[in-house]
């Protein structure tokens, strides 16, 4: 089996000190900047297009994050390598399945979700990938890529449809983040999986950083006020914007 069908586990047994990339090298920025011209060239395509068009769009982007969610599954089964950890129940993998309901519904709640949760979460992925001890070529760090960058896109292309965040449906965001957490913490427990990092920082480099300052017991409690301050930056111009407009 060559290393483009090496899942992160395989690599990690086979070449423990492999690195593809280190965290804002050369490569990493410019992978990055690429990252960004697609997403803004995305945006101000979906822009120009009609209604009709725009949801064909939205399915289209839907049916893409799932064919490439299916790409990590198969091509670990066929490779005898998948695991319980590569079940769609990730933070962001969660959202894959919000984008598709969105695509068909449009509402304000789901597309906040992706506003509140979604970008932060996927952006967060590309700057600080867990991925960097695979080689570019390769197919789970393919998917990696792809995957986050089509679940920045989406949110944001509601954004340029016209979506406007609110923050007073936050609370609700994070009702359904408690929701989520609570069967996800006990299902970890069970089949020794490590979604939503309730079990550990798994290599995450911020979550790591957060364990260094409050420990690894309550490493978690540190994304509170991160999440918060983030928050903060996404929704000021917002609210700005619209007290400006009740001004008018």
């Amino acid at each position: 089996m060559s290393e483009f069908w090496y899942t992160k586990s395989t690599m990690d047994k086979l070449d423990p000190d492999y690195l593809n990339f280190s965290h804002f090298s050369p490569i990493h920025l410019l992978i990055t900047a690429l990252f960004i011209v697609i997403i803004v060239a995305a945006m101000l395509y979906y822009r120009k297009l009609d209604e009709k068009a725009r949801q064909k769009f939205l399915y289209i982007m839907s049916a893409l994050l799932i064919a490439d969610e299916l790409w990590k599954h198969i091509g670990s089964a066929a490779t005898g390598q998948w695991e319980w950890g590569f079940l769609p129940l990730h933070l962001c993998s969660i959202n894959i399945f919000i984008c598709v309901i969105n695509s068909f519904k449009r509402d304000d709640f789901t597309s906040e979700v992706l506003y509140s949760v979604c970008i932060p979460g996927a952006s967060l992925a590309l700057l600080m990938p867990t991925w960097t001890d695979l080689p570019f070529w390769n197919f789970m760090s393919l998917h990696s890529n792809s995957i986050h960058v089509l679940l920045v896109m989406y949110p944001l292309l509601l954004l340029a449809g016209g979506f406007k965040p609110n923050f007073k449906r936050l609370p609700k965001v994070l009702l359904l983040l408690l929701c989520e957490c609570v069967p996800i913490y006990f299902l970890n427990k069970i089949i020794g999986t490590n979604f939503f990092f309730l079990n550990g920082t798994s290599g995450n480099p911020v979550l790591k950083l957060l364990a260094s300052v409050f420990g690894k017991e309550f490493y978690f409690i540190g994304c509170v006020p991160i999440l918060l301050i983030l928050w903060v930056f996404m929704y000021l111009p917002w609210f700005i914007a619209g007290r400006k407009k009740q001004k008018v």
